[in-house]
């Protein structure tokens, strides 16, 4: 028989963690063969309680579909040569990959994320990454470890406020939120600086400095991100060198939030810059590979 905490507060925490690491909670019921003594409407009331953005939507597909059109690019096959060897674990349908990569020909964006670059109150040109610990799929090309910012899926009708603390609360500050709150760090009324399109995903990319007290490597945590560190954007040839490290997309916002802090050292003022990664130039016939 399985054995959970015994006083409330503690197994409230218990299952905000499993939360956390399952993603969902009907992951978490399943992980525990639905033995959890609690239902379903209260685990959910707890999660409310303990002030967590819940996930937005089961996000499995689409990076699936992004780890398949990247191993797709760097492999330069045909479509159904590559499909065809795909596992049974596989599950997203031809038909749904084709329409995916109609809307990348067309420039047309479905969905939104959010990506946060944050910086260290030392430094602007020190920016936060991980090393992302999803789940690998190595018949895809998608290594244990790629470099990330955070970065995660929100809903068409998310404030940017929630939007912005689903990722803290994922990618970040996950003990902080286990523990009651992540700390109080978001802009008041933020604004993206840029717009990113990754696939047919668009992500708000917003800037976070951290103060001096929340800039510590110690004090970050996750169960997506692990192996935080500052990475300096100005060493332009080391990033070039690990340029295939970075998860989709990651290597375009680090251009962009450098060429929005030059615009700013210019004291000039600018529109959220509007970017797409190589992998959707390369979809659309635009430009070369970009894994070469």
């Amino acid at each position: 028989m399985l054995k959970f905490p015994r006083k409330e507060k503690e197994f409230n925490k218990y299952l905000v963690r499993e939360y956390f690491m399952c993603g969902s909670v009907d992951e978490v019921l399943r992980k525990h063969s639905y033995g959890l003594p609690i239902s379903y409407a209260n685990y959910q009331r707890i999660l409310d309680k303990w002030g967590i953005v819940k996930a937005a939507g089961p996000n499995s597909k689409i990076s699936e579909v992004l780890d398949f059109l990247t191993k797709l690019v760097e492999k330069n096959v045909p479509f159904e040569y590559l499909y065809k060897r795909m596992p049974p674990s596989f599950k997203t349908s031809a038909a749904t990959i084709y329409r995916i990569l109609g809307y990348v020909k067309e420039g047309v964006t479905r969905r939104i994320a959010t990506g946060l670059i944050i910086t260290s109150y030392s430094s602007r040109k020190k920016i936060l990454v991980g090393e992302d610990i999803s789940k690998p799929r190595m018949e895809l090309g998608k290594p244990f470890g790629s470099i990330s910012i955070p970065m995660g899926f929100s809903r068409k009708v998310d404030p940017r406020e929630e939007a912005i603390l689903r990722v803290l609360q994922q990618e970040v500050f996950t003990e902080s939120a286990i523990e009651g709150g992540v700390p109080d760090i978001i802009p008041a009324r933020p604004k993206p600086f840029m717009f990113l399109d990754i696939a047919d995903v668009r992500v708000e990319v917003f800037h976070i400095r951290l103060p001096k007290r929340f800039s510590k490597l110690g004090g970050f945590s996750s169960f997506k991100l692990t192996g935080f560190k500052y990475l300096d954007i100005e060493d332009t040839k080391k990033l070039e060198k690990e340029r295939q490290k970075f998860r989709v997309g990651v290597f375009e916002a680090i251009a962009g939030f450098r060429k929005c802090q030059g615009l700013l050292n210019r004291n000039l003022a600018f529109n959220p810059l509007q970017y797409k990664s190589s992998l959707n130039y390369f979809l659309a016939s635009e430009r070369g590979n970009p894994f070469e």
